[in-house]
């Protein structure tokens, strides 16, 4: 008897789940655009089996579905996004949920893009702009080259190999020259000092100007008093003092040392040269 009542009861539930689906079956609400398909469960649901794709295709074609492109102001597929059809054999499901409400959350954030072919999210430009401003204006090469999925502006590892065109080794078309009084009075590009792969330090050749050896191994500040090293003097130490270095000068009829480096780049009082002018003070040793 306990038997017939159980089989009874299942075979009442399965009765009214078959004649009253949407009323003993839904979990809930339809999104507003699938409100018409209310009652009528089997037009997305294969029975006891669940959702097929061919099911959701047969109102929405792939080639027609995207999202909306940046400043869209319509929703025709000209101004969207079109990669559905890139997919390879996933359900809508992953992406697409129902029964959530009249106004269902965007489904863009369950996006992955692990779901598209490896053609495809190889070619970022295939759904994605080229933004236009002047860095990647330059740019040749995949964008996964700096840019990762995880996040477009975070962890980004650029790479100035991938400059492209006349610009590729023209620091200033990015850059700002730094303000301080040394940089501004530098003609050269950035790369005479600086390398793409460090900034700081630099490789500036302070022997090109004069030679630091033994004698002249000092800081910065013993010859370069202020913060523009474009302007020296030799009277920063004991070796040199100004009357000395004027008196030893005028006995040789040497009138015009104002610019030491022009005579004694190495620092050596018996280098010879023409006797220029132009620094803030000049000198020369014994």
């Amino acid at each position: 008897m306990k038997k017939l009542i159980t089989y009874g009861i299942i075979g009442l539930c399965i009765l009214l789940a078959y004649l009253y689906p949407h009323a003993m079956l839904s979990p809930g609400e339809l999104t507003e655009g699938h409100q018409k398909l209310n009652n009528n469960c089997t037009a997305c649901h294969n029975p006891f089996w669940g959702i097929a794709n061919d099911k959701c295709i047969a109102c929405h074609k792939l080639s027609d579905i995207g999202k909306p492109r940046a400043g869209a102001t319509d929703s025709s597929s000209a101004k969207k996004i079109l990669f559905h059809q890139n997919f390879t054999n996933q359900a809508c499901t992953v992406c697409h949920t129902d029964h959530k409400g009249r106004i269902t959350p965007s489904s863009v954030g369950m996006f992955k893009h692990e779901l598209l072919g490896e053609t495809v999210v190889s070619q970022c430009i295939t759904c994605h702009s080229k933004p236009a401003d002047k860095i990647h204006a330059q740019i040749e090469g995949a964008c996964s080259s700096c840019h990762s999925f995880k996040g477009w502006k975070s962890g980004v590892s650029f790479n100035h190999d991938m400059i492209q065109g006349k610009d590729k080794n023209n620091c200033a078309v990015c850059h700002q020259k730094p303000a301080n009084a040394y940089h501004q009075q530098i003609k050269d590009n950035c790369d005479k000092c600086h390398n793409q792969s460090k900034w700081v330090p630099s490789r500036f050749d302070h022997s090109s100007y004069f030679v630091l050896d033994n004698n002249h191994n000092a800081t910065c500040a013993t010859c370069h008093t202020t913060t523009n090293y474009a302007v020296y003097t030799c009277y920063g130490c004991h070796e040199h003092s100004e009357s000395r270095i004027s008196s030893k000068h005028l006995e040789e009829g040497i009138q015009n040392f104002s610019n030491c480096i022009a005579c004694h780049k190495s620092g050596s009082e018996h280098e010879g040269g023409e006797h220029g002018g132009g620094g803030e003070h000049g000198g020369d040793d014994d």
